[in-house]
């Protein structure tokens, strides 16, 4: 692997791993924040967020994994 490559790969990794940690504390927020606002009828609403924020989650996850593959070779 050339060093642009492996630094792309290292980028992608670190970039990864931000929006890992980012989704992580949010998803904890929205956690605190449905338990906060059921009584104002918000509470679905939150739940799509969290929704989203799973799926993004879990996107960077992967791209994490596949980045730290890259790296590695």
């Amino acid at each position: 692997m050339d060093n642009s490559q492996a630094k792309s790969a290292a980028e992608r990794y670190e970039a990864c791993r931000i929006i890992d940690e980012g989704c992580s504390r949010a998803m904890a927020t929205c956690v605190d924040m449905i338990d906060a606002v059921s009584a104002i009828g918000v509470r679905n609403e939150l739940h799509a967020v969290r929704d989203a924020l799973q799926r993004l989650h879990a996107a960077a996850a992967a791209a994490h994994d596949d980045a730290a593959r890259t790296k590695m070779n």
